[in-house]
């Protein structure tokens, strides 16, 4: 039985005047929280974008890749760098120290004749290693090196004239282990 002029019960409640108050103010508390929330969201995003870049914390670390395929009778292995990125240089066919601390050093090659070879950091020093009659070498060694220092190939043939000697894969890399030491 349905009666005339009465609204269903579901009707009523939606238009009760103290509900409709709560769900306006509930609806309005939602809106204020989401522009918050973007405001928050386009605040962080202009700050990183326009943000000032932080110069690094230290400096670029030390680092040289060099290469040596050429022998000669007097310098033995030429050692050059390619790479334009490397923050160490080749000087007098060895490498200069400027920055005391730990170095990762890697020395590998290939040879199409038996030599010895041995690298060096200082004069009248024992070598960092030294490799006898050898026709590849594949060694890493940590070794402490200070400013001023200089790594150098020393190559002794055996009955070979140098220009005999080819190299396949021949290369010297340094890297700077702790890159907050004391620099020049």
């Amino acid at each position: 039985v349905k009666m005339e002029g009465v609204q269903p019960l579901d009707e009523n409640v939606r238009n009760a005047p103290g509900l409709r108050f709560q769900t306006h103010k509930l609806m309005l508390v939602a809106s204020v929280v989401q522009g918050l929330g973007l405001l928050l969201c386009l605040t962080y995003i202009c700050l990183h974008f326009y943000a000032p870049q932080v110069p690094p914390q230290y400096p670029p670390i030390q680092s040289i890749k060099a290469q040596f395929t050429e022998c000669d009778n007097e310098k033995g292995f030429i050692l050059t760098s390619p790479n334009k990125e490397d923050t160490m240089e080749i000087q007098d066919n060895s490498i200069p120290i400027p920055c005391d601390g730990f170095y990762l050093i890697s020395l590998k090659g290939y040879f199409s004749q038996e030599l010895s070879l041995s690298l060096h950091y200082r004069k009248n020093q024992k070598p960092l290693f030294s490799h006898d009659k050898v026709t590849f070498v594949d060694s890493i060694i940590v070794a402490s090196l200070h400013y001023k220092d200089k790594v150098y190939l020393n190559m002794t043939t055996h009955n070979t004239s140098c220009a005999d000697i080819q190299v396949n894969g021949g290369e010297l890399i340094l890297i700077h282990q702790n890159p907050d030491r004391f620099c020049a």
